[in-house]
């Protein structure tokens, strides 16, 4: 997903990612958002968006694991455009 985006935006994100996310997913220059379930949307549960620029955000989840039960780990899946955003969280308005 990242290679597909504009140059500019790949470095911002990584920019991102390195500087601010490795260290704490909730600095507040990430401008997160927590993603509530719409039954629309594709995005799992206890997600939050990262503004990577106006027109682009990532989506992070913090994850325990697999017995829910391991150290806590936090990871981006899914960047894009904000108007694949919207559709990929089921927002229609």
């Amino acid at each position: 997903m990242l290679a597909e985006l504009p140059a500019p935006v790949q470095r911002r994100a990584q920019e991102l990612f390195d500087n601010h996310f490795a260290k704490d997913p909730n600095a507040p220059v990430l401008c997160t958002e927590e993603l509530f379930d719409s039954k629309k949307g594709r995005h799992r549960n206890g997600s939050k968006s990262v503004r990577i620029t106006l027109r682009y955000r990532a989506i992070y989840v913090i994850d325990h694991g697999p017995d829910g039960k391991g150290a806590p780990q936090a990871f981006w899946y899914w960047i894009g455009s904000h108007e694949s955003y919207n559709g990929f969280i089921g927002c229609t308005g």
